[in-house]
């Protein structure tokens, strides 16, 4: 089985140890979300909650960014992975991405 590597606390503040600990239980452990939930006296919903926190912290995702799922077209799905690419790219170099509305 792949070994689950999370940074430590000071390296990702956006997870705490029980955030860690849930994951492992589901994640390595192979727990249900339902199971490592009652195990740790939170609901099902709240433990799927913090699988989708502790995804994102993962893949290094920033703190106020959306995932969307979306069936595309091939050619427009190559378009999107490139925009979200660019946007990984650009929010590592420093960018913003306060977009103002267009009138």
């Amino acid at each position: 089985m792949e070994q689950l590597r999370v940074r430590d606390e000071a390296q990702s503040p956006r997870l705490t140890l029980d955030t860690i600990k849930i994951a492992r239980a589901v994640l390595v452990d192979g727990k249900r979300p339902a199971e490592a939930g009652q195990e740790n006296g939170m609901s099902r919903q709240r433990v799927n909650a913090i699988l989708k926190r502790f995804e994102a912290a993962a893949q290094e995702v920033p703190k106020d960014w959306c995932k969307i799922e979306v069936w595309l077209p091939p050619e427009l799905a190559a378009q999107v992975g490139a925009m979200a690419e660019k946007a990984r790219t650009d929010c590592a170099n420093g960018a913003s991405f306060d977009i103002a509305p267009k009138n």
